[in-house]
């Protein structure tokens, strides 16, 4: 054996040392790609290895080192190198390569692994002009040099094997002195292509997950945080800094179960993967959805090292599918009160239909006592209005979808209104005998209160109020007023003692169809329009109307419209008559301008009291004939709806001709405005069939008096 003199075993240490770092390089690698590490076997593994390579280094240096180069300079090998010595069975099995060089930088020694990678035939005895390209041998002589010259050589490079692969390598170079073969090259090379493959494959997916919309969050197995990507903090608020280290609880609303999350651990922690939506927190507290799907990481002894959670803000999702689930609540709601609506007003037809019809069939009987015959008559006369305002809330109601209803201010004076509404109610009270005491509240009330409003349409509010509440008070009372506000409203109030309503009720009263009661054994009549149409009515008045009320103790209803100040003195109280009695007319001719016969004979009953002259017409055309013919006439009853010639255009002509003829329109239109228009092409008076007498009297003696 060869002494092993100083300069070689300065060589045998930096042999030593570079295998070192070559293992530390190794483990570096295995840290990196390791969910779950040993730093006690990785440590205990380069020391072995750096063990290794000092017997390496050693036994190279004492067995053949010196006289190496000495037989390669004869062309022989040295014993130790020979195939099946194991010497070199042992640095062949090497999971690296190793190579030495001469000072020539001619290779005259390569392990195994060297040689199956680039072939000794390829490199013994060759500089690296005769192995690379022009490019790479000048690399590989300047780094030689420097070798030579007593520096220690660390680079990464790309190598060509000998199946023309590129292949990528770590590679440590030394110089190996020895006083008899003087300075040599010691090589060795780690290959690191999967390593550097990995490593890009990792960038890709790394910049793939920071610019991922959806957001990205990696936990320990107790689910405190390691990572998040930028997605998270632009979501959640949270910088990096707060949330690194922190349980996921800080993004928790406390809006699910603690069932729902124990659920959800049981199964990660079985290593099933997991999907749900979660009701999660912001840092400014702002509540939003997420579509959460959640994974788990095993090492290689399966044991659970990290849970990946993916997550997608769902919110806008959410608000969309809660909106069309309202909208599909509200349809589904929307037709089955329709539904519950048509049966409702097929009953609240057919019931006082059926004591029109069957009384009207009754009072053909000759034989019918005077008394009985007066009762029916009373009877038809109270179904045929209750028919009548069905109709008329109906079409509100159907003016008020279309936003075809406008108010039409005037000056009202309020302390009258209300009386001659109390006054109207008070004579059916007593005529049916009810226990109710109603009453205007006077305490509450302020006289002498005038505005500027639809007066009709107020007048509609209240009277549905009263009506809602007389319907549901059976005993005890029932009192309306108003008040002038501090906040410049005037405020209505209609109270009852009545049945009441639910508390969970009260926010369906003003829904259009829907009534408290809603069962097919309920104990009041009602279309469940009245309360819908005030609602609107007051909206459109300018102001709002509410409820309050308790089961079995009753109802307050309030509504505001604004106050818009009058002087009462530019009000005038109009003619109001005491009574309403048969005008003598004897003498006198009125024509009536009706298209369909039955109407005509109606009005021709009517009148026949008065002892005047009754002339029909049938059509415009004919209307106009019999006026020219009778300067006479001492007034005109006017249908709008004629086949020939329009009511209005009628209306117009008389006029022109005759200014001071009376006429009075009756219609069956009933439309909002339609009273104004009239009025404005000149009648003096507006009726709306179904004609009462008492209507049609009262319009014919307020005709008279102006006539007169």
């Amino acid at each position: 054996m060869y002494p092993l003199k100083k300069s070689q075993l300065r060589a045998v240490l930096t042999l030593t040392a570079v295998i070192f770092i070559s293992a530390a390089l190794l483990s570096s690698v295995f840290i990196y790609f390791s969910p779950r590490y040993n730093l006690t076997a990785i440590s205990a593994a380069a020391v072995l290895l750096a063990l290794i390579a000092f017997i390496i280094s050693l036994l190279f240096y004492r067995v053949f080192a010196g006289s190496l180069i000495k037989l390669s300079q004869k062309g022989e090998k040295h014993p130790l190198m020979k195939p099946g010595n194991q010497f070199s069975d042992f640095m062949d099995d090497l999971p690296l390569g190793v190579f030495i060089k001469n000072d020539q930088s001619r290779a005259i020694y390569l392990n195994k692994y060297m040689d199956k990678i680039f072939g000794r035939s390829n490199c013994l005895n060759k500089t690296p002009y005769n192995i690379f390209d022009k490019h790479t041998a000048g690399r590989v002589l300047e780094e030689d040099r420097r070798v030579l010259a007593g520096e220690s050589v660390m680079v990464e490079e790309v190598l060509t094997d000998k199946n023309g692969k590129d292949r990528v390598y770590m590679t440590h170079k030394f110089c190996m002195r020895d006083e008899d073969a003087g300075p040599m090259i010691g090589g060795i090379s780690i290959e690191i292509t999967r390593r550097r493959e990995a490593e890009y494959k990792l960038r890709i997916l790394s910049r793939a997950i920071r610019n991922s919309p959806v957001c990205v969050i990696i936990t320990d197995p107790d689910g405190f945080i390691e990572f998040v990507n930028p997605a998270f903090v632009t979501s959640t608020g949270y910088s990096f800094a707060e949330v690194m280290g922190e349980n996921m609880n800080i993004i928790n609303s406390g809006k699910h179960q603690e069932s729902f999350f124990r659920e959800m651990w049981t199964s990660i922690k079985a290593g099933m993967d997991w999907q749900g939506e979660i009701l999660n927190k912001k840092k400014d507290g702002t509540l939003f959805w997420e579509l959460v799907n959640i994974s788990s990481v095993r090492n290689k002894e399966g044991e659970i090292t990290h849970f990946i959670a993916i997550k997608d803000d769902i919110s806008k999702r959410k608000q969309v599918e809660d909106a069309l689930l309202k909208a599909k609540e509200k349809a589904e709601e929307s037709d089955k009160l329709k539904s519950a609506f048509l049966a409702n007003m097929s009953h609240e037809i057919r019931t006082p239909m059926n004591a029109i019809v069957g009384l009207s069939s009754l009072l053909g009987d000759s034989e019918l006592p005077l008394g009985e015959r007066e009762a029916f008559s009373v009877i038809i006369k109270e179904n045929s209005n209750v028919l009548l305002q069905l109709i008329d809330d109906i079409v509100d109601i159907s003016k008020i979808e279309a936003g075809q209803i406008t108010m039409r201010p005037v000056k009202c004076n309020i302390s009258s209104l209300l009386e001659d509404i109390y006054e109207s109610f008070n004579l059916q009270i007593k005529q049916k005998e009810n226990n109710v005491n109603f009453q205007i509240n006077e305490k509450l009330t302020d006289t002498n209160l005038c505005t500027y409003t639809d007066h009709q349409r107020l007048r509609q509010i209240i009277t549905n109020l009263i009506s809602n509440a007389l319907k549901f008070t059976e005993e005890g009372s029932v009192e309306f007023g108003c008040s002038l506000k501090s906040d410049g409203n005037i405020l209505f109030f209609v109270k009852d003692t009545g049945i009441g309503i639910p508390r969970s009720k009260l926010d369906l009263v003003f829904d259009r169809f829907r009534q408290v009661d809603d069962s097919g054994t309920r104990n009041h009549r009602g279309a469940g329009l009245g309360l819908s149409i005030s609602k609107s009515l007051a909206e459109l008045l300018g102001g709002s109307i509410w409820v309050e009320s308790e089961k079995g103790k009753g109802s307050t209803f309030f509504f505001t419209i604004p106050y818009q100040p009058v002087p009462i003195s530019e009000i005038g109280t109009g003619y109001k008559p005491d009574f309403v009695s048969y005008p003598r007319l004897t003498g006198k001719s009125i024509l009536v301008v009706e298209d369909l016969e039955v109407n005509y004979k109606l009005i021709e009953a009517m009148l026949k009291k008065t002892g005047a002259k009754i002339l029909w017409a049938k059509t415009g055309r004919e209307a106009l004939g019999i006026f020219r013919n009778n300067p006479t006439l001492s007034l005109v009853l006017l249908d709008l709806n004629m086949p020939d010639i329009p009511g209005y255009d009628i209306l117009v002509k008389l006029k022109k001709e005759r200014e001071d003829l009376p006429v009075i329109i009756q219609t069956a239109y009933a439309m909002n405005g339609e009273k104004e228009r009239c009025r404005l092409a000149g009648c003096d008076s507006y009726i709306t069939k179904p004609i009462q007498m008492e209507q049609l009297l009262a319009a014919m003696q307020h005709c008279m008096l102006q006539e007169n």
